[in-house]
């Protein structure tokens, strides 16, 4: 499990450096939380809406867990303005991760609807603080949200992979040279 936690924290140096999230994010977010706090239940509303209304999402969920998924998300969205150390923040992370793989939550359902989040909350900013201020704290936001979402990525994968690679026995640098193997043949099959 040791490799586990070296490789997703070398996820967190990766996503730092190519997102440039620092916690001068998390402090910007810190300083307009008061308002974008009050965002939380409409951003949440449009997350769920979006998911329960398209059938392979929806098919995620289990009967009437929709309050309790929407109160998971809500926490999560008003701790972004509480972070106080974005390491630790990001090390959190991996839970995601894990409850995806769990969930079969793929990565291009979280992708697309958390840009759906990002276009709400980047209006909401620059309606609220203007052109100037609400890019800065927007993009602050986009920040955070795609080093969450390349932290869950990873993790999907990473996961997945030694889950696979434990349960079968077969070593990880073997998983990844069978899947070069195939990537041909799959790349006609995906083009014919």
């Amino acid at each position: 499990m040791y490799l586990v936690r070296r490789d997703f924290v070398r996820g967190i140096e990766t996503v730092e450096a190519l997102t440039g999230l620092s916690q001068a994010d998390f402090d910007l977010l810190s300083e307009v939380a008061p308002q974008a706090m009050e965002w939380g239940d409409e951003l949440v509303q449009i997350f769920y809406d979006t998911l329960f209304d398209h059938s392979r999402t929806a098919a995620v969920f289990h009967t009437a867990e929709r309050a309790e998924r929407e109160d998971t998300l809500l926490k999560w969205y008003l701790s972004l303005f509480e972070v106080t150390d974005a390491y630790a923040f990001l090390s959190n992370q991996a839970r995601i991760g894990l409850a995806h793989v769990r969930r079969d939550v793929h990565n291009q359902f979280m992708i697309s609807v958390a840009n759906k989040m990002r276009l709400v909350f980047f209006q909401k900013a620059v309606d609220t603080y203007g052109a100037e201020r609400g890019l800065e704290v927007a993009y602050a936001f986009g920040r955070v949200l795609d080093a969450v979402i390349g932290l869950t990525a990873e993790g999907y994968e990473l996961l997945t992979r030694r889950a696979l690679s434990n349960s079968t026995g077969v070593k990880p640098f073997l998983l990844d040279h069978f899947v070069h193997l195939s990537l041909d043949a799959l790349e006609k099959e995906l083009l014919s």
